[in-house]
């Protein structure tokens, strides 16, 4: 006569084989945040323009801070103040014979100061990939120069004399936030900032024979590092 299995073995082999319901859980590699804004500080370096006939300000080193909120999905508004102590070259009409450059006659302090309303297009929307948060700005705002004129300036004639004074800005910037934690972000990011120099009318007609127009629109790139702290 064939013999039955014991009862008790199907129910030990059971047991040996089940797999627990969290053993089937596939770990996600995004990670939703659960705060809305962002408070920070960034440092980093600026290839300014200084304009066509070389009177606008110099490289500069940037510090900066800057404030977001976000409003819908993947996008936020941001507001950055931002801080660049510089130097411009003092010229007047004469020309130099060797390179045809107006002749430099001295050194001007340049406290360049932008103010930036941005919106902030978050790649992942609202959480972040591997810890990683990529997202591309635009923004509008003003350029302003406080440092005023110097001993160079005030020997030139006032139609000789550069003032960057107040000029509209804008910028076109991507970058990554990169979180070691849920509260705080460290970012990288490269902007592309524009702005107007204004031509001082004496050297509008004297580039070697070409005309200028009164004011140019200059291209200046910019590489920072920031922390944030997430609210």
């Amino acid at each position: 006569m064939k013999k039955s299995c014991p009862f008790w073995i199907p129910l030990i082999l059971g047991a040996v084989l089940a797999q627990p319901a969290s053993a089937q859980r596939i770990d996600s590699p995004y990670r939703f945040l659960d705060h809305s804004q962002f408070l920070g500080g960034f440092g980093g370096y600026t290839w300014l323009s200084d304009g066509r006939i070389g009177l606008g300000p110099e490289p500069a080193p940037l510090l900066g801070v800057g404030w977001s909120i976000r409003v819908s999905g993947p996008f936020a508004v941001a507001l950055d103040i931002g801080y660049m102590p510089t130097t411009r070259v003092v010229r007047d009409t004469a020309f130099v014979a060797a390179d045809s450059t107006f002749q430099q006659t001295g050194e001007s302090d340049v406290r360049l100061v932008t103010a930036m309303a941005n919106l902030r297009f978050n790649l992942t929307g609202a959480r972040t990939w591997h810890g990683v948060q990529p997202f591309a700005l635009l923004g509008a705002g003003a350029a302003v120069d406080f440092g005023g004129g110097s001993a160079a300036d005030l020997a030139l004639q006032p139609n000789m004399r550069f003032d960057m004074g107040t000029s509209f800005a804008g910028q076109l910037g991507a970058g990554i936030d990169w979180f070691p934690s849920s509260r705080v972000s460290i970012r990288l990011d490269a902007r592309n900032m524009l702005w107007k120099l204004d031509v001082p009318e004496a050297f509008r007609l004297t580039d070697a024979g070409r005309e200028l127009p009164g004011s140019e629109w200059e291209q200046n790139f910019a590489l920072a590092a920031g922390l944030s702290i997430h609210f």
